[in-house]
């Protein structure tokens, strides 16, 4: 038997997990966001440089993949929680 403590805990860092993640899905699904989360601070302002290097066709699958992953993982976040609290 587990502890109900060790459940408590595991459910309330796996929800802190999804909530992050599914902000980070919402922020990067959003095109205009996107390219504020994309840019370097670093990287010197070169005038004609795109931001990755990628453009049309390419920039929009790369974008639609990598918001299909956050949003994976934030489902699987929640689903965590939800069977860490349904053990209680």
């Amino acid at each position: 038997m587990i502890s109900p403590g060790i459940l408590y805990t595991t459910a309330v860092l796996m929800a802190l997990v999804a909530v992050a993640c599914t902000a980070l899905c919402i922020v990067w699904s959003n095109p205009a966001w996107r390219s504020q989360l994309a840019r370097h601070q670093d990287a010197p302002d070169v005038p004609g440089t795109k931001v990755g290097g990628l453009t049309g066709w390419h920039a929009r699958m790369g974008g639609w993949l990598v918001s299909a992953g956050i949003g994976a993982c934030a489902l699987f976040a929640w689903f965590g929680c939800y069977c860490a609290l349904s053990a209680l």
